[in-house]
């Protein structure tokens, strides 16, 4: 595993990190205390937790508690709530519930799903600088990809952006990306893995489809799709699968300091954590930008 400087605070963080939220098959503590310690066993120190779920919650506690607590970098995401607006007692119960329930001390960070974002009442935006000052939440950050999380770029409440980024992203993304950087603030790279480059399965005339095990689990191969065929190379690159090739990819962005994944499987940990210590095959980001501009050029002309 490789660490990175968690923008001015002051902690590394692993190159990789956890999105943790609840799922159908992590229905008890111990679930959820497992995959902690197997993410910890490959080095990953990063974790983000989704509000909603006191068995989540419990379970990242109860692997924490085997650990000294400042060598784990915790988030807290704040999602959006059914009434719609999200007041600032909203935002203090449901911190002092993450604290009781990880037995955490502190955050170092609290997210803002975009989905919260616009729900926050003013005295609500005000609470957030209260909680950074109190110690509660060191950071505060911002997730998304809409218009309204780029209006809180450089707008001095938040400090972290989490954002989409992979090698299918277009000019805006990148553009954001360049403009939080430029605000000093730290950055989170999210869905490293397009969903465009897994297409339709096509099923052979035996019925069968083949299979191969990517990075998130265990999931079918075949040809990809007309839209995106000038990545097909991605499939032909000797001792890689497209996905690993997709996270070295972003790995390569000096922006962000840790590449967030969702992973549910201790083997699929440490295959992620592995693409750390490897470096993009050569010529592959040259081919990777030939089959973006492209692609670009292609889009203009249709």
């Amino acid at each position: 595993m490789r660490y990175r400087p968690f923008g001015a605070s002051g902690k590394a963080v692993s190159a990789v990190s956890l999105l943790l939220r609840d799922a159908p098959n992590m229905s008890s503590p111990s679930a959820w205390r497992a995959l902690v310690f197997a993410a910890m066993e490959n080095g990953v120190n990063c974790f983000e937790v989704t509000s909603g779920s006191d068995v989540l919650a419990l379970g990242v506690g109860e692997a924490l508690s085997a650990v000294e607590r400042r060598l784990i970098f915790l988030g807290w995401r704040l999602r959006g709530a059914a009434t719609g607006s999200i007041t600032a007692r909203d935002i203090a119960d449901n911190i002092r519930n993450a604290l009781q329930k990880t037995r955490a001390r502190y955050l170092d960070l609290l997210m803002v799903d975009e989905t919260a974002l616009g729900g926050l009442t003013p005295d609500a935006v005000k609470y957030l600088s209260d909680l950074r000052a109190s110690g509660a939440c060191l950071q505060i950050g911002i997730a998304g990809d809409g218009p309204e999380v780029e209006r809180c770029i450089g707008g001095g409440t938040f400090d972290v952006l989490a954002t989409s980024f992979n090698l299918l992203s277009d000019w805006q993304s990148r553009r954001r990306i360049r403009d939080a950087s430029a605000a000093d603030m730290a950055l989170v790279c999210c869905n490293p893995i397009p969903s465009g480059l897994h297409p339709k399965p096509v099923v052979r005339s035996d019925g069968e489809r083949p299979m191969r095990r990517g990075l998130l689990g265990l999931r079918r191969t075949d040809p990809l799709s007309s839209s995106v065929g000038s990545y097909a190379f991605l499939q032909d690159t000797p001792g890689w699968t497209q996905e690993e090739l997709c996270l070295a990819y972003t790995l390569t962005e000096p922006s962000f300091a840790t590449v967030q994944l969702e992973a549910r499987r201790a083997s699929s940990i440490e295959r992620i954590a592995a693409v750390t210590d490897r470096d993009l095959p050569t010529g592959v980001a040259a081919q990777i930008e030939m089959a973006r501009f492209g692609q670009i050029a292609a889009e203009r002309h249709a």
